[in-house]
């Protein structure tokens, strides 16, 4: 198993010696969203819609408790989730939110991790896991085509909170972004590892994070509306731009967690450590090279709703074991007003994680 405890943090400070510009074009402001969330019981996992313009948050599926689902948005009107209700195999469900219709998109004979749909809708890709030989494979489908790319073997599975499994397109649906990080070895093979960048045209390699200090690269998100991707590797959080023929350093000492983008493109919320290895949730502005805190108390796992909302959960000290550090989530989510620096409690519980590749902007 993964160390328990999570890595304590020095104090960020932006780099003066290598910035790449982060100047970009703001998208319109949306007052209205929809979020997708997991709320995990004892015996399920149910997804759930909560639309801005509503009181309640809606259940759209229950599954039984296991591997979490994962949902996404497709559009505005459908989503796609992972169902691994049959032990060692998975399949990769849509649901049309008119018509509460499903529909089976993928069935894998392994564990399907992550998944991604292109913003267009024309592509997907999913990462799939073989339990019995430890093999990784990518598949990317477009159209009635499928690439498939091997990946280093996975030997074994840990449990950390430096961990990060994502598949997500870029603005422009010109790249595709997969992070597998629960295993650190990027270095034996960086083109078939577990830190990729590939071209959406030809899925040939457009980036692996530079030998050395990037050589365990983790904790990526794309920027809202270009094709720069940050991401945290052992000196601070990097940027990579695809029009740029280094990686820049956006903030040196930085060891952030579950990084997200807000609507607007203008900051990043994330999760950090003090030095008691206790999480809270702080917003860097990319315009002002600031990094600013949130609530005192013990959160994690932002997500961006609107530019100036964010959803986080609460964290609570550990009454047994504790796999990730000290504390762990309640299932209580807050939201919180960058404007007003203020909290409110939401009527949610049993909530272990939120994403935002699972946020819809109306």
């Amino acid at each position: 198993m993964a160390a328990c405890a999570a890595p304590s943090s020095p104090s960020p400070s932006p780099s003066s010696a290598v910035r790449p510009s982060e100047t970009t074009t703001a998208t319109p402001a949306s007052t209205g969203f929809r979020i997708l969330f997991t709320a995990s019981g004892g015996s399920s996992s149910d997804i759930f819609l909560y639309d801005s313009a509503s009181s309640a948050p809606q259940r759209l599926v229950s599954l039984p408790s296991g591997f979490a689902p994962e949902p996404r948005f497709i559009s505005a009107e459908k989503i796609a989730y992972i169902d691994s209700s049959n032990q060692g195999t998975s399949r990769i469900m849509s649901f049309d939110l008119s018509s509460r219709a499903s529909t089976v998109e993928v069935s894998a004979p392994g564990q399907v991790m992550a998944l991604a749909y292109s913003h267009d809708g024309s592509r997907l890709a999913y990462l799939e896991h073989d339990a019995t030989s430890g093999k990784a494979t990518l598949h990317i489908r477009s159209g009635d085509q499928e690439t498939k790319r091997s990946l280093n073997a996975i030997p074994g599975r840990g449990l950390s909170r430096d961990d990060q499994v994502r598949l997500e397109y870029a603005p422009d649906d010109h790249f595709l972004l997969m992070v597998d990080t629960f295993v650190g070895n990027q270095g034996t093979a960086p083109e078939t590892g577990q830190f990729l960048v590939l071209r959406t045209g030809d899925n040939t390699v457009a980036f692996v994070p530079p030998s050395g200090t990037s050589s365990n690269a983790t904790m990526a998100v794309w920027a809202r509306s270009t094709d720069r991707l940050y991401y945290r590797d052992q000196s601070g959080v990097r940027a990579w731009d695809a029009a740029a023929t280094a990686v820049g350093t956006l903030v040196a000492g930085l060891r952030w967690y579950d990084p997200a983008v807000s609507p607007d493109g203008g900051a990043i919320a994330f999760a950090d450590f003090d030095t008691r290895f206790i999480p809270h949730v702080r917003v860097y502005d990319l315009s002002g090279h600031q990094v600013n805190p949130t609530s005192s108390q013990a959160r994690s796992h932002p997500v961006f709703v609107t530019p100036e909302t964010l959803w986080y959960l609460e964290e609570q000290p550990c009454s047994g074991e504790c796999l990730g550090g000290p504390t762990t989530t309640t299932g209580k989510v807050f939201a919180y007003s960058v404007k007003t620096k203020s909290e409110t409690a939401l009527p949610f519980t049993d909530v272990n994680t939120l994403s935002q590749l699972a946020v819809f902007a109306r």
